[in-house]
């Protein structure tokens, strides 16, 4: 198993590296946000909008990250259903395609902080939390992405169905990193961020057991 979890990972690893503009394209768009949202507020920001411009631009990384991990592989899955059982293949998209959004996102803070600072005192919390709410978002976007390449509209579909699904993430991960930003510590998220656990282990737990169905249809 962890033979051919590697090996998947490995492939999707090829795939983006062999097409580099999907990837130059999030990066140019962060920076140009960035840059922007420097201009706009003359290298001043409050928390709370420095807060909030930093989660959509984690938002815009999630979506345009894992939007296209199935629909690379419409080539693929008549060779993929004889080899490999459907759960290894959710559970490689899953791994691979969190750690390449926490790459993204640990270059886009890097950059954002250049420009327009780092108000967080609580270091450990605001990472963790950050961790755990990008997570959830990129499992729950691949779990949409794999339904939605079975239809024509896939872009469509993953807005019409993925909306619903990441509501309540970002609903505790935002909470949880303004309570952060505003000076709280570990036990004013402490609530939150266990919701947030239970929501993520939840999605991947949907995932494991309905891809299987989307994959043979």
């Amino acid at each position: 198993m962890l033979k051919q979890l590697r090996w998947l990972i490995y492939k999707d690893l090829q795939i983006d590296w062999r097409s580099k503009y999907p990837l130059a394209g999030i990066l140019l768009y962060i920076t140009s946000l960035i840059i922007t949202s420097y201009l706009s507020f003359t290298g001043f920001i409050e928390p709370k909008t420095w807060n909030a411009l930093f989660w959509l631009i984690l938002l815009f990384i999630s979506i345009n990250a894992v939007a296209k991990s199935f629909s690379q592989e419409e080539d693929r899955t008549l060779y993929y259903f004889h080899l490999i059982r459907p759960e290894r293949i959710i559970l490689a998209k899953l791994i691979y395609y969190s750690l390449y959004q926490w790459l993204l996102i640990g270059g886009a803070l890097l950059v954002y902080t250049i420009f327009l600072g780092f108000p967080v005192k609580e270091m450990a919390p605001f990472v963790v939390n950050l961790l755990v709410g990008s997570f959830g978002l990129s499992s729950a976007f691949t779990m949409v992405s794999s339904i939605a390449s079975k239809t024509n509209n896939n872009a469509v579909m993953m807005a019409i169905l993925g909306f619903p699904v990441i509501i309540p993430i970002l609903i505790l991960a935002i909470s949880n990193s303004k309570t952060i930003v505003l000076g709280g510590s570990w036990s004013d998220i402490n609530d939150n961020l266990i919701t947030l656990l239970s929501v993520n282990v939840i999605i991947i737990a949907l995932s494991y057991i309905l891809f299987p169905f989307t994959w043979k249809s």
